[in-house]
């Protein structure tokens, strides 16, 4: 794999840690106490829609076209099966990796995204969930695991 996008491996895998510390360490009740958002009021749901969006930005590694057309139906999957499917997609999003140069152009949308920016854009959508899953845990009372509290220096 070329360095830059050995640079983004390592800044998904950090990433894709917090979410597997919420799946890990927060109990049932807590995965599905119900959130202020329409929709993805989980943060299971949430969680199953970051393998839903990984999976598209995977498959667009191959066609080179993201394709988000598919109607996303949530459905709230165990954590076990949740964490198998994340892991299967992080190989897959690995191995795709290891074929490019770099240089690949991806159609998003019309506009031509080189596959730095399409993985950007997924850390950039995981991050996303992470803040709306910490700002959601304060609001709802649900604690912040240690895991993910304390290297993000987060208060109480």
């Amino acid at each position: 794999m070329i360095e830059s996008l050995k640079a983004q491996m390592a800044d998904w895998k950090q990433t894709r840690s917090i979410i597997l510390g919420f799946l890990e360490e927060l109990s049932d009740a807590d995965l599905d106490k119900i959130l202020p958002r329409k929709v993805l009021n989980t943060i299971r749901l949430q969680a199953y829609e970051l393998t839903l969006f990984q999976r598209d930005i995977v498959d667009s590694l191959s066609t080179l076209a993201v394709d988000f057309g598919a109607e996303y139906i949530y459905e709230n999957w165990p954590t076990a099966k949740i964490i198998e499917r994340m892991a299967e997609l992080d190989d897959a999003l690995e191995k795709k990796l290891n074929t490019m140069n770099g240089t690949e152009m991806i159609d998003y949308y019309g506009e031509q995204q080189n596959v730095h920016q399409i993985i950007s854009s997924m850390i950039g959508h995981e991050n996303m969930h992470i803040g709306q899953i910490i700002a959601f845990c304060y609001a709802t009372g649900i604690e912040v695991p240690n895991c993910i509290s304390e290297p993000m220096a987060l208060e109480g």
